[in-house]
């Protein structure tokens, strides 16, 4: 409305001006002054009108800053009461008793744990006996099986000896001979730990 009615009093100016021309054309001073008097008085309507549309302008930009306030404003109480909603869902205490449950279960899965490793049965009857005899009887038992091997793969290797007279003892007889010990050894020791 504003700029309807300033661009209305720009036109009043513009034909005042042009009458002026005309009169001072037929040299008439008085009206010509008088018709650039009502365009000065158009001219300070049209100033004022400007300073209206500058002050509704501004009223406008407010408006829009204050609105954008109040939406950032709303969209921070919305976040707040959002976050406040979850700490109250979750209280320490409820995060101590989920920690409690999680050590609580950790340690009886420790106890089956220990629970199924317990020997039953005739291996139960080791417990006496000290871990490092038990393992170093083991040990001895994988060293014998592993030269067996070592010997195995060694004639495999050698090629086929010369055939010896029946009055030489042969090399064979003896290597056969050291497994039969060795199984005879290992007899021995089942039977002593009763397996």
């Amino acid at each position: 409305m504003l700029e309807k009615k300033e661009c209305f009093l720009q036109k009043k100016a513009s034909a005042e001006v042009e009458r002026a021309k005309d009169y001072t054309k037929a040299k008439n001073k008085s009206a010509a002054i008088q018709c650039l008097k009502k365009k000065k008085l158009y001219e300070t309507q049209i100033e004022q009108l400007s300073n209206f549309q500058l002050r509704v302008h501004d009223q406008i930009i407010m408006l829009e800053s204050a609105k954008a306030t109040t939406d950032i404003v709303d969209a921070l109480r919305s976040g707040s009461s959002a976050v406040k909603a979850i700490h109250q869902s979750v209280s320490i205490d409820d995060i101590e008793n989920a920690i409690g449950e999680a050590n609580e279960q950790t340690e009886n899965m420790r106890q089956i744990q220990e629970a199924l490793a317990t020997p039953i049965g005739a291996s139960a009857d080791f417990d006496d006996v000290p871990c490092i005899c038990f393992f170093s009887l083991w040990q001895d038992e994988l060293e014998a099986e592993l030269e067996d091997l070592e010997e195995e793969e060694l004639d495999n290797e050698l090629p086929e000896p010369p055939q010896r007279t029946s009055m030489e003892p042969s090399a064979r007889a003896t290597t056969s001979q050291k497994p039969a010990n060795d199984l005879a050894e290992l007899t021995k020791l089942q039977a002593e730990m009763a397996l």
